[in-house]
């Protein structure tokens, strides 16, 4: 039985994810954490945390979790450069999976981002377009900003030349590479990815339709980490995609 315990419980992924650790057979519940319950209080109870909270908490969880030694998986999304750096430290002590999405299926999409880029080359622009609810705090999504580095890294381009992120607009056609966000009603996550050459169009779309596949894949991860040795992993490793 694997010791699970959520952080940011009360919220709408926390909430979700709570529910698959208490239907799944081989899980337990050890304990919820929050903004009245510090995780560092209830940490020894875990073999494995589960974090989806905010950018701030989530840097001092990483941290905590190193301190403890104990595996933690990340969905936050929207971390500064010094969390980030917070996390990979924590990476060093104790085994972190971080993953602006936890949908197995975005993750085969990451992965075909690259193999993409890279084969049809630079004949062809590239445009990405991601949609969310208008409650959605980030902008462009991580997981915008992860198809964007996949393909900024296997095209090579320049970041301040070859690139454009643009809001609420049709892309312009006057960078190779462009990257969209659109905030419309309650649309769970909906990328595209298109690659137009001289002659024909590529085009890899994601839909999201519940917010339960990102529990479900978060719950996969914490399986799969609960035995790592420290470092810094994502969903590429548990997918065995690279």
């Amino acid at each position: 039985m694997i010791n699970v315990i959520v952080a940011g419980a009360s919220g709408r992924m926390g909430s979700l994810i709570v529910n698959m650790v208490n239907e799944a057979n081989d899980l337990n519940l050890a304990g919820s954490a929050d903004l009245d319950k510090p995780l560092a209080g209830i940490i020894d109870k875990a073999d494995v945390v589960i974090d989806f909270t905010a950018a701030e908490a989530t840097a001092k969880h990483a941290t905590v979790a190193a301190e403890r030694g104990v595996p933690i998986v990340i969905g936050t999304t929207g971390l500064s450069d010094d969390q980030r750096d917070a996390v990979k430290n924590a990476s060093a002590r104790t085994p972190v999976l971080h993953a602006p999405n936890m949908s197995l299926g975005v993750n085969v999409l990451f992965h075909l981002i690259g193999v993409a880029a890279r084969t049809l080359g630079k004949d062809f622009r590239i445009a990405i377009e991601e949609t969310h609810h208008t409650k959605k705090l980030d902008r462009p999504s991580g997981t915008a900003v992860r198809m964007l580095d996949l393909a900024v890294d296997a095209r090579g381009a320049d970041r301040e030349r070859d690139v454009a992120v643009l809001e609420e607009t049709a892309p312009t056609g006057k960078h190779p590479i462009e990257a969209t966000s659109y905030r419309k009603g309650d649309v769970v996550g909906d990328h595209v990815i298109r690659f137009t050459g001289p002659e024909e169009v590529l085009e890899i779309h994601h839909a999201a339709q519940t917010r339960e596949l990102f529990a479900r894949g978060a719950v996969v991860a914490a399986r799969w980490l609960v035995d790592k040795k420290p470092g810094l992993y994502d969903m590429s490793d548990v997918l065995n995609l690279k």
